[in-house]
């Protein structure tokens, strides 16, 4: 009788435990397939760090998990490209986009994403290879003292519309400061160690712009003083928006011209507020005096609103 009992004891303890433990697997299973779906969710709202964790928790479920494993190493790829693709290290972003293209039973979603960025990464760096082409040539004739023809090189470069994404704004940077050191150079200004300091040439245009104006009214007299006479030629029929073709009328104020006792006060006004006069053409002056004129403003109020 006793050994009877004691057997429907065991029986009864040995079903309590394999409950247990099928009710602990059932419980496992449900909050691994939970995990697994919230990250697929979380992958579909772009929310990649969420879809992270949500992999890592199904692996807390199950350790031994291919899928969950391969998932989670796969959306830990594409958040380490978009990272470097943030910070415009487009090589090894391109390089993590591809492992996560080629993850094999992957995610459909990231796998379409990461080939998209590896194709918008293969665009910014063929623009990258042109833009650096048109610079180095516009470096070159510049360093050849051709300002006019550097300045017409750099031109193709403002020309394209996608110059002024961000991918590209160090070489723009770098364009504008040559643009800005052919035009001084143009104009009769010098640079010493990177710092440009203007010449003044106004007894010298007062002496002579007749006679410059008459035969091309875009050139000023110290732009034809500082150029060959194949640069004048090319001065003549550029097109571009620098100080050499600028109209008479950017050299007015209500119909009456900037007299260079008007552009030497400015300067002075300019240094007064804090900014480096010696730096600007004299066309640069002239469109501080208008800016400050159209804006009912002194110069000073003017140049510490806008530099």
């Amino acid at each position: 009788m006793k050994k009877w009992i004691w057997v429907v004891i065991t029986i009864i303890i040995a079903g309590s435990v394999g409950g247990y433990a099928y009710a602990r697997h059932s419980q496992n299973e449900k909050l691994y397939a939970q995990a697994m779906q919230r990250a697929s969710l979380q992958i579909s709202n772009e929310n990649y760090p969420s879809a992270e964790t949500s992999f890592t928790n199904a692996l807390k479920r199950k350790p031994s998990d291919t899928k969950a494993s391969r998932l989670l190493n796969q959306t830990q790829s594409f958040i380490a490209a978009n990272e470097s693709f943030d910070n415009q290290q487009f090589g090894t972003a391109k390089d993590n986009y591809q492992s996560v293209a080629n993850t094999k039973k992957g995610n459909e979603q990231l796998k379409d994403r990461a080939q998209t960025r590896i194709d918008t990464i293969k665009t910014i760096q063929g623009n990258m290879k042109t833009y650096n082409k048109i610079y180095d040539q516009a470096l070159n004739e510049s360093g050849e003292g051709k300002y006019v023809q550097s300045n017409s090189t750099l031109d193709k470069l403002f020309a394209d519309k996608s110059i002024k994404q961000t991918y590209y704004t160090s070489i723009l940077t770098k364009a504008k400061k040559l643009q800005k050191q052919n035009n001084n150079a143009i104009s009769g200004s010098t640079f010493d160690s990177g710092s440009s300091t203007a010449s003044s040439s106004n007894d010298f245009e007062q002496s002579n712009s007749n006679q410059n104006t008459t035969n091309n009214p875009n050139v000023s007299s110290s732009s034809s003083a500082s150029l060959t006479s194949s640069e004048k030629k090319a001065a003549n029929d550029y097109k571009g928006s620098n100080e050499y073709t600028v109209t008479k009328k950017d050299k007015e104020v209500n119909g009456k011209p900037i007299t260079n006792n008007q552009i030497t006060k400015a300067r002075q006004e300019i240094s007064a507020a804090g900014v480096d006069s010696n730096a600007m053409s004299d066309q640069d002056v002239r469109n501080v005096i208008k800016g400050a004129h159209a804006n009912h403003q002194t110069i000073q109020q003017y140049v510490k609103e806008k530099y």
